[in-house]
């Protein structure tokens, strides 16, 4: 029996951050054909086609790729991971039997330490007031997964000469990825 590292979650915004959601591109195999095919594209996450994989958080210009600039928004001391299959029955296979879809959905709680205040990156109460979305880092054991949300719900917590905590809640906006 192996013992899995559960501690892994990190939430990161780009720049100034994004009240859009980022595009998702699934046209390209790895990274060497992104970085072969994409000539201009604005800050794009890049999946594999089956939309399961992720490549790379990138923008081209030029057939040029430059990496997001991602800034540490938090990590977490403990964090939770919830992934659902809400399954629909749709129709009949015609043998009596029924056809079912399903819709895979995603959301994580995490409370950690709140930054120091020698931290000039934006935090969660700015992100969550200006509906920014959030990209999240999630690893278990050697296996990360990657996926863009928005915060539900945050709350800062703190006693005079204490350090301050937080907790959030966030929801995932289209697939969790692999990476």
């Amino acid at each position: 029996m192996s013992v899995l590292n559960a501690n892994c979650l990190a939430i990161y915004f780009d720049g100034t951050g994004s009240t859009s959601k980022y595009t998702v591109n699934n046209d390209y195999a790895d990274l060497t054909a992104v970085n072969a095919g994409v000539t201009d594209a604005g800050l794009t996450i890049y999946v594999t086609p089956d939309k399961r994989t992720f490549i790379t958080f990138a923008s081209y210009s030029s057939g040029t790729g430059t990496a997001g600039t991602l800034t540490l928004a938090a990590a977490a001391t403990s964090s939770t991971l919830d992934l659902s299959n809400a399954v629909e029955d749709v129709a009949r296979d015609g043998s009596g039997g029924t056809l079912q879809e399903s819709e895979t959905s995603w959301s994580i709680s995490a409370d950690g330490l709140v930054k120091g205040t020698d931290d000039t990156g934006e935090d969660f109460l700015d992100l969550a007031r200006d509906n920014k979305y959030v990209l999240l880092k999630f690893e278990i054991d050697d296996v990360l997964y990657f996926g863009q949300a928005l915060i539900d719900n945050v709350s800062v917590t703190g006693a005079v000469d204490e350090i301050a905590t937080y907790s959030i809640s966030l929801t995932g906006v289209d697939e969790l990825y692999k990476a």
